[in-house]
């Protein structure tokens, strides 16, 4: 009676809502009554028949919304039965603390019931739940009008009481359950409704039903392989869940019918081999070398099942003669970080996107695997998906599958989260949720369909909630059955789901069991021919095939490019003409008629139209990185007619160039353009810029965008400067995140290599402690470990300016301990890199008795792609000094190699640290990023202060043609921009004592050399200089020693604001004590010197939080530096 009067009660106030809106503008029937006291008995009892079909009419309305809105805590979705009903949480049930989240009468509703009941006891169970006024009948229909539109065309207005149960439970409490209530939109509600309503009358046919099998059972067949063969072996299998493959396909497929081109897929391992196999059609051989480690002897940058590949789907045409649907799908590698690998799809696909000009975003599509334990724990889930709808960052809908074992390693879903579901996170974002039972992989293929035709429809994120169990362990290699007793007796008991699937077909006849047998032989067959093909070395990679993606390819291909005269064929300047810079400088300070900007933006304009007035015109921070971005994205202009202007370089080069619209040779206007675009690089790149408060500037110094001030409307000036002439800029305000929104930028970097200048700003630089998992591994180890380029640009704002631990530091020395150079040896001299090069040529050789002929050696080079001809043969034989009939030996081979490490160093860096100290530094190191023939990440330390610190200012000539980006900034030469203070304004007599009577060299980075440059033009010291090191990493040696060795009596020190433990003290110290070691008397001929230290003592916080106290130290500091006080420990 408990469950009967919950059940009523549960539908009565469903009911209870439902009339007060249908009653809100009518009478209430008892004033009716009132009205008409004459009325006749009849018509009385007619009155309260009308009553009671009202009433139940209303209950049976509110049922349909109970089953909508909760139907999913009363879905069968464990395959394991561990909870008959909702989520499973815990095997005891007293370890339950969230059982009050899933408190539900659909459960008990619905086990008293049973379909093989006769009519008459069906109608009488119903009525009794329910509270149904009207008659036991069980004919009887009750009108429910458009509450359920599903089944027949147009929907079906009445339904009798029971069939409507049994149609609401197929639909929301089977195997497949879905979550609608969050959806903030009707539209969306009633869309999904119908969907998954309509799917509960609608078999699959027998050729997709055999289909799913064939994959269930490639699937089933491949784990069990591997098991066999690699019992030893980690694989992070899929069994338990095998019904993502069919799933998967089901949805590849109608991504392709909606018109989706690219899918870019990011999963972590569970399940990573099979669906590489299965969905991609990896040959099961490659997969087998993976497992016993022979595929390279040379180089495995990483575990098998983090590894990425990509493949070309084809599908059955939609509709008869069309052409059948292609789809690329791509599987990123990704690091044993779950859910790191998110954001970087993301912004991939976003990057492809703008690459296929994708403006409805429908082409490109990105598909995130998660783990169920890993989405709602790991705080980069939340991040990304805030990304779903902000401008900057959507991608038209993402579509999640959750690989939903119900365990995490060994935790169960009550410890590992405080919600019902392992999904509820997505709520927070209208995304709509279709829980699914992993044994039933019919249910899995509509659900991925309803997915996918989603996506198509609303453009917005989707969830599919795969809902089953593992089978062995975490890893394969350890036992789960101490921990979790009760669940893994019954796997142990549970059969598996190709069993339970091909039984059932075969039990409805849509398969033969011979047929089933003939499918285990063929697919049993080819299993073992690619693991005999494996085993006799079939997908073992040759040196020969590795050889072009290795370091020692590229030195073979650079010495071709020698032979040519064009050692570095993509290499372009970053200095720019004069007049190529100050038109880029007043466009973006042109704001469009009608537009009404602030005052106080009206003076920063014409503050920047005076920074680009002449050659000496000074150009603060913000301006300068404003130029740099600018002349990056337009395009070089050519005259009417075809003829360029300046050289024909880059038509003979096969670049594209653009014509001036409206160039006559008469608009002085016109004119001025057509003189700017002479100067600009052949290359043009798209500019997209995001960060936290990136569009002003944390320290408002960018302005990037402007906003009308009677409308709101927004202008991004940079974008506007000459329309239809230049590439995408993007400046974007992103949410509060670090992960996510790095990670994103990477993933935009990858998509969009070569192709776009892509910047990440962090609010203040420590704040990129937040995303260090996707700085440690794929900033600056993915080039190793997956091959994977990126130019990304992380902007980092550093210095100490007494705000506390938390504002001071980016915390450089992290990032410099990530860097791949040897502290102890000189570029090209490192023992690993002479192994590596011994290795590979013995290889090379080892079929021809350790030595290489010409012959030889030309099949070599052509194997690498550098032709059949013996051109480069005779450049080799020259480079190495060899007579004609001679032989390539292990040792000719080394020193080629080293001498090209030698002279390509910077090639092999992992990725760059600079701290540019001056804005003309920050204008080059922009424009380097794109200009230089190869991509690597550059972490870039930018200033705090110094964006409104006067003496921080560059001249615009220090931009123009023939300067570049130092790497050094000596005392008062040419790359100085205090150059100008560094004489008396009426004697002319040098600051600065001549280089023998220096007494101490200042070696420092960033902004601090202006706290030391101030204080020595405030107390005359003369005597001692200031180096700035604005490269940290890769370190200058070469270019530090021609400084250092100037002054051939001055000790030398290095000055940091940070403490002794931080900063770049730790990485600098050793490498220039190399350099001394190498390079001082060979090279520059005088004698090493030892380095002293002055900074900040070692601590385990960045920084004080007394404003007193850093200026003390820091005055200290300064003191120290250059008065030769007390060096610090």
């Amino acid at each position: 009676m408990q469950t009967v009067a919950r059940n009523a009660l549960l539908i009565a106030s469903e009911a209870s809502l439902l009339l007060q809106k249908l009653t809100r503008r009518t009478r209430p029937y008892s004033q009716l009554q009132d009205a008409w006291p004459a009325v006749s008995a009849s018509c009385q009892d007619e009155a309260q028949q009308t009553h009671a079909e009202v009433a139940d009419a209303l209950r049976m309305v509110a049922m349909v919304g109970v089953f909508r809105s909760r139907g999913h805590l009363a879905a069968k979705l464990d395959p394991l039965g561990r909870a008959p009903r909702g989520p499973f949480l815990a095997e005891a049930a007293e370890r339950c603390t969230a059982s009050g989240l899933i408190e539900c009468g659909l459960p008990a509703l619905l086990d008293g019931y049973c379909a093989g009941w006769p009519p008459a006891r069906k109608a009488a169970y119903v009525a009794e739940q329910l509270s149904l006024q009207g008659t036991l009948d069980p004919t009887r229909r009750v009108y429910v009008g458009g509450a359920l539109t599903a089944g027949e065309p147009g929907g079906r207005a009445l339904w009798v009481p029971h069939e409507l149960l049994e149609h609401l439970q197929a639909a929301y409490c089977s195997t497949l359950a879905v979550e609608l209530d969050h959806l903030t939109s009707l539209e969306e509600q009633e869309w999904l409704a119908r969907a998954v309503e309509a799917r509960a009358q609608r078999p699959l046919p027998a050729q997709q039903q055999l289909g799913i099998l064939r994959a269930l059972l490639r699937t089933d067949m491949f784990e069990r392989f591997l098991a066999d063969r690699f019992p030893h072996s980690k694989r992070f299998g899929v069994e338990g869940c095998e019904a993502l493959l069919p799933g998967l396909l089901a949805m590849a497929e109608h991504c392709a019918s909606h018109g989706v081109q690219r899918l870019e897929v990011g999963m972590a391992h569970r399940g990573r081999l099979s669906v590489i196999h299965g969905l991609l059609g990896a040959p099961p051989g490659s997969l087998f070398a993976q497992m016993d480690n022979s595929q390279n002897e040379h180089h495995v940058g990483d575990v098998k099942y983090h590894l990425g590949r990509s493949a070309t789907l084809e599908f059955p045409p939609v509709e008869q003669g069309q052409r059948p649907p292609r789809l690329r799908v791509s599987i990123a590698p990704n690091p044993s970080h779950l859910e790191s690998i998110g954001p970087v799809v993301l912004g991939m696909v976003r990057a492809e996107q703008a690459r296929l000009r994708d403006t409805s975003r429908t082409r490109v599509a990105g598909l995130l695997i998660h783990g169920d334990a890993a989405f709602p724990g790991l705080g980069i889930v939340a991040e990304t998906l805030q990304l779903a709808n902000v401008p900057g960052f959507t991608t038209g809908g993402t579509l999640h599958m959750v690989v939903n074992n119900q365990v995490g390693f060994t935790t169960e879903p009550a410890d590992g989260r405080s919600s019902a579901h392992a999904t509820d996170l997505a709520k927070a974002i209208g995304a709509p949720v279709l829980h699914v039972n992993a044994d039933d992989p019919e249910a899995v293929v509509e659900a991925c369909r309803i997915a996918a035709d989603w996506r198509a429809r609303f453009h917005k994120d989707v969830v599919v909630d795969l809902v089953g169990y593992r089978r062995h362990g975490h890893n394969e290699q350890d036992s789960p059955h101490a921990g979790l007793p009760l669940t893994y007796a019954r796997v142990a008991a549970h059969p598996r789901v190709l069993t339970l699937y091909s039984e059932r077909l075969v039990h409805e006849g849509a398969l033969a069991p011979a047929q089933l047998d003939a499918w285990h032989e063929e697919v049993g067959s080819e299993f073992e021919r690619e693991f005999a093909a494996a085993g006799a070395g079939k997908y073992a990679e040759s040196v020969e095939a590795w050889l072009p993606t290795s370091w020692q390819g590229d030195a073979l291909h650079a010495l071709r490019d020698a032979g040519k005269g064009d050692p570095e064929p993509r290499q372009e300047p970053t200095g720019l003409p004069l007049v190529t810079l100050q038109w880029v400088g007043r466009s973006m300070c042109t704001v469009p008629g009608g537009f009404a900007t602030h005052p106080d933006i009206d003076k920063l304009l014409a503050a920047r139209r005076r920074m680009v007035a002449g050659e000496d015109s000074r150009v603060d921070f913000g301006m300068a990185e404003a130029l740099a971005l600018g002349t990056l994205a337009l395009h070089r202009g050519r005259r009417p007619g075809g003829c360029e202007f300046g050289s024909d370089v880059g038509e003979q080069a096969g670049l594209p160039t653009e014509v001036v619209p409206g160039l006559l040779g008469l608009d002085p206007d016109a004119e001025e353009r057509a003189a700017a675009s002479m100067g600009l690089n052949y290359g043009a790149y798209a500019v997209r810029l995001s960060g936290q408060d990136s569009e002003r500037g944390t320290f408002n110094h960018r302005t990037a965008v402007l906003y009308d001030q009677r409308t709101g409307a927004r202008r991004l000036s940079l974008a506007h400067m000459q329309p239809g002439m230049q590439e995408a800029v993007e400046v974007w305000n992103s949410p509060l995140s670090e992960a996510a929104v790095l990670g994103f930028e990477y993933g935009f970097s990858l998509g969009a290599a070569g192709m776009s200048l892509v910047i990440w700003e962090a609010q203040f630089g420590d704040f990129a402690n937040n995303a260090q998992a996707i700085i440690d591994q794929y900033v600056a180890a993915a080039e190793e470990r997956w091959g994977q380029r990126s130019g990304l640009v992380l902007m980092l704002p550093h210095g100490y300016e007494g705000q506390g631990p938390d504002h001071s530091s980016a915390r450089i020395e992290r990032f410099l301990q990530l860097m791949n150079d040897d502290a102890d040896h000189l570029p090209g001299h490192v023992p690993a890199q002479r192994r590596e090069a011994a290795a590979v040529f013995a290889a090379l050789a080892r079929r021809h008795g350790g030595q290489l002929s010409r012959e030889q050696t030309v099949a070599l080079l052509a194997s690498v792609g550098l032709g059949e001809g013996g051109e480069h043969v005779e450049l080799l034989w020259s480079e190495m000094g060899l007579a004609p009939d001679a032989h390539i030996t292990q040792d000719n081979w080394e020193r080629l190699m080293v001498q090209y490490m030698r002279r390509n160093a910077e090639r092999q860096a992992n990725m760059f640290v600079v701290a540019a100290s001056t804005p003309a530094q920050l204008f080059h190191a922009l424009r380097r990023q794109m200009n230089r023939p190869f991509l690597k990440p550059l972490v870039l330390m930018t200033p705090k202060y110094l964006h409104h610190h006067r003496p921080a200012t560059s001249t615009l000539h220090d931009m123009t043609s023939g300067t570049f980006f130092n790497r050094v900034i000596d005392d008062g030469k040419v790359s100085d921009n205090t150059r100008h203070r560094s004489r008396h304004p009426v004697t002319g007599e040098l600051f600065l004592l001549p280089p023998d009577r220096i007494r101490r060299i200042v070696l420092c980075a960033g902004q601090f050399y202006y706290r030391l440059s101030n204080a020595r033009r405030a107390g005359r010291i003369r005597d001692v200089v200031l180096v700035r090191l604005e490269q940290l990493a890769p370190f200058p040696h070469d270019l530090v020693m021609k400084v250092v060795s100037q002054y051939g009596n001055a000790e030398l020190v290095w000055c940091q604001e940070e403490p002794k433990n931080m900063g770049a003290y730790r990485y600098v110290q050793p490498r220039l004590e190399t350099a001394m070691r190498e390079l001082s008397m060979a090279a520059f001929g005088v004698p090493p010197r030892a380095l002293h230290y002055i900074g900040r003592t070692a601590a385990a916080s960045a920084a004080t939080a007394s404003n007193a106290i850093h200026l003390e130290e820091t005055k200290e500091i300064v003191d120290a530096a250059l008065r030769g006080g007390r060096l610090c420990p």
